[in-house]
């Protein structure tokens, strides 16, 4: 029961707004890729879950969670699932940004979020900082922090939410 009590405060909290017949959230946001194109949150909801993860080039947290997080990626984006790496980084550091990725070869989409915008409407204040949302973009998790494991746990999570999704077009 708290945890349903916290997850309604932090949708209170985070502004969100949702429509009277189906519960689904009236929310959307646009930030610049790598490659400077504008891309909406609206462009990848409706397949499978979308986890949001906000991360920086200088939180070494994030730089040691993404190599897990480009594994769960890989494992079931041909399922529907999608991670958006929404960077943090400020325009100071922000050029940073894609030469980390291409580096690293990570193959999901990078969003930048250089004044936190997106990052606070999620009630957001450490890093990594990830909001797990399903199909519909409602929130179904928000985690903060890392530590060793938290991978496992969230992959189960997102398998979950998947066979839930899959279930219910049936």
């Amino acid at each position: 029961m708290m945890k349903y009590i916290s997850l309604l405060l932090i949708l209170i909290s985070a502004g969100l707004v949702f429509a009277e017949d189906n519960q689904e959230p009236v929310i959307d946001f646009s930030l610049e890729d790598l490659n400077g194109e504008i891309r909406a949150l609206s462009e990848f909801l409706g397949k499978g879950p979308v986890l949001l993860d906000f991360w920086a080039t200088w939180c070494v947290p994030c730089k040691t969670e993404m190599p897990y997080l480009q594994a769960i990626y890989e494992k079931y984006s041909d399922k529907g699932f999608t991670l958006l790496a929404i960077s943090e980084d400020t325009p100071r550091s922000q050029s940073r940004v894609k030469p980390f990725i291409m580096s690293k070869r990570f193959t999901f989409p990078v969003l930048l979020d250089p004044n936190g915008d997106v990052l606070k409407r999620y009630q957001g204040n450490t890093l990594p900082f990830q909001a797990l949302l399903d199909s519909k973009g409602r929130i179904i998790e928000v985690h903060q922090g890392y530590t060793p494991g938290d991978e496992k746990i969230l992959e189960s999570k997102i398998a979950e939410l998947l066979e839930t999704e899959k279930a219910d077009e049936e």
